[in-house]
């Protein structure tokens, strides 16, 4: 029976040092170890949308201590991020330096092509090398909402092992999922990644989460715990029952624990009265850009998470240059399609909507695109060169 242990309580070094404690009982000294962070988007430390720095110290120093054959801090950033600029932006990179440990973009380590045994939507991924050179991962994400999988936590999170543009494959899947009521491609898509990349342990932050439009325009969330488990499942599980949700709530959990027949009632978690500690998250899918932008209309069909981080950024910073402006439309998304292009001045944003270039479309390039460049274009009205 899997067990998950939820801590709460003092500094988030040690809820981490604490939780990793109660999970991990092999002998360190024969092993070479990753902490696979979650730094997929550039921001501020202890803010919500990257692991926290302090969480990572204190499975740093829990493994320094037991004197670990080879430890290793790491992650790949979306499509568009420099990697190790979000590692130093999040506080993560100094920790790593302060403690003597090497810190990396996983990308860095080569690639190789993972064959997917009993495929359902892709039947092999474009993987970085270092998490299948290492004896165990550790999946470190901080706890999150998501526009388009529910939640990001322990699996959702080890799509960062996924290399360079690769990471945008699941996203950009032409072909309907098995069962469209279980579950949209992605949902199935992360089923297979599960299949050759699933973490050994897990310690998931939820010192500082974030609710809302994540997993990077959301908002933060003092939850004040950190969870471990040696079945991220499980882990899973557990957390989005702390983000006030229904065990059955988040699709590609719900085929995973399908894949893996995983039983609910199975799943020890101490302490048992750790529910206490829970808050209702906001959805993403409560964050409507519709709803709070009305104008430059958004139609999305099938975005990554990249140019949908530039989207949200580009109405963060602009929104207001178009609220009593002419009305305006802007696609983006590799499953958009002519009819999509109604209405308005029509801007097509992201490599993606490429196809769809002609009858005085503006077109905004970029994988992703930057937001600026998004203004720029809808004022011109025309695809811009430079």
């Amino acid at each position: 029976m899997p067990d998950v242990y939820v801590v709460q309580g003092g500094s988030p070094a040690q809820m981490a040092y604490d939780a990793i404690s109660q999970v991990f009982h092999e002998d360190p000294a024969e092993l070479s170890i990753l902490l696979k962070v979650n730094t997929g988007f550039k921001g501020p430390a202890a803010s919500g949308l990257c692991t926290h720095p302090e969480v990572v110290r204190g499975l740093i120093r829990y493994f320094k201590e037991r004197n670990t054959k080879q430890l290793y801090v790491g992650d790949s950033s979306i499509v568009g991020v420099d990697s190790m600029e979000a590692l130093k932006s999040a506080g993560i990179w100094d920790v790593c330096q302060a403690e003597g440990v090497q810190c990396l973009n996983l990308d860095d380590s080569g690639m190789r092509e993972q064959e997917i045994p009993d495929p359902i939507m892709v039947s092999r991924l474009k993987m970085s090398n270092l998490p299948f050179e290492v004896d165990r991962v550790i999946s470190v994400p901080v706890m999150k909402t998501h526009m388009y999988a529910g939640v990001t936590l322990s699996i959702k999170n080890m799509k960062g092992c996924l290399f360079q543009k690769d990471k945008t494959r699941l996203h950009r899947i032409n072909q309907a999922p098995p069962d469209i009521h279980k579950g949209k491609c992605l949902d199935y898509g992360i089923v297979d990644l599960t299949k050759v990349c699933y973490p050994d342990y897990v310690v998931t932050d939820g010192v500082v989460a974030m609710e809302g439009f994540g997993p990077s325009g959301g908002t933060p969330v003092e939850l004040g715990v950190v969870l471990a488990s040696d079945d991220a499942l499980s882990a899973d599980l557990t957390a989005i029952q702390l983000m006030g949700m229904a065990v059955d709530d988040v699709p590609h959990l719900n085929l995973v624990r399908e894949y893996r027949s995983l039983h609910v009632a199975d799943i020890r978690v101490h302490p048992a009265d750790y529910l206490k500690w829970a808050r209702r998250f906001r959805l993403a899918s409560e964050h409507d850009l519709h709803l709070h932008y009305p104008n430059p209309r958004v139609v999305d069909k099938g975005a990554c998470s990249a140019c949908h981080a530039a989207m949200v950024q580009f109405f963060r910073y602009h929104h207001q240059e178009y609220e009593n402006g002419p009305e305006a439309t802007l696609v983006f998304g590799g499953d958009a399609t002519a009819e999509d292009c109604q209405g308005g001045r029509v801007v097509l944003v992201g490599n993606c909507t490429a196809k769809l270039r002609g009858e005085g479309r503006a077109f905004c390039k970029g994988c992703p695109p930057v937001p600026s460049q998004i203004a720029r274009t809808i004022n011109a009205g025309t695809t811009l060169d430079d």
